[in-house]
């Protein structure tokens, strides 16, 4: 089963570096493209076990069936993202808009700004390859208005922190029957940097049922 493993928003494949260095399968990272071209191809010849985190399982869960056999798993992530009636767990589509106008005014400033809310030491600097403004805005807008709810079955498992500050408790249990759901009681929005051992062992976990 190939490991095939997707960020978050306002973050690249580096985010994994850590994670891959723990497992002992072969992994595929994919690239959305915030920060030069994107690599978002999806292997069709053999079962994945796709990993996404934050908006990483968003994503997984909008593309076409995975190949027989595949499981996805979530870390920090959801189902849906943005509030609405039926999911007041969710972040106010206001917050999301105003990234969306901020992009336009200084991307690196609203990106920044999300990657300290995520517990980035702002001094940090951003990936060094272009950013993309389009690419960004592209998922800013699949947080506001993407819906995978009813894909959800598909998930075979989540870890989640209770400390995220991003993907609040409430919205993980929104998301995902409690029976699925690991937690960590510590580690943050960014489990894969700062917990990169115990995310390899989630990965492997379920790589080996």
């Amino acid at each position: 089963m190939r490991i095939v493993l997707v960020h978050g928003w306002a973050f690249s494949p580096a985010m994994w570096d850590a994670v891959r260095d723990e497992l002992p399968h072969e992994t595929l990272a994919l690239d959305l493209g915030f920060f030069g071209p994107p690599a978002i191809t999806l292997p069709e010849d053999e079962p994945l076990l796709a990993v996404g985190h934050s908006l990483g399982l968003l994503w997984l869960l909008m593309q076409k069936p995975l190949p027989m056999g595949s499981r996805i798993l979530g870390i920090n992530g959801f189902t849906r993202f943005s509030r609405a009636t039926d999911f007041p767990a969710g972040v106010a589509p206001r917050v999301l808009d105003r990234m969306l106008a901020g992009l336009e005014r200084n991307a690196e400033d609203v990106l920044r700004q999300f990657r300290a809310n995520c517990g980035v030491p702002v001094e940090d600097p951003l990936p060094e390859d272009d950013l993309s403004v389009e690419r960004l805005a592209q998922g800013l807008q699949l947080l506001r208005d993407g819906d995978g709810r009813v894909e959800k079955g598909r998930i075979h498992a989540f870890l989640a922190s209770r400390d995220d500050a991003i993907v609040t408790p409430d919205m993980t249990a929104a998301s995902m029957p409690s029976g699925r759901i690991r937690w960590s009681e510590k580690g943050g929005h960014l489990l894969p940097l700062s917990n990169p051992a115990l995310c390899a062992r989630f990965i492997s976990e379920m790589a080996d049922v």
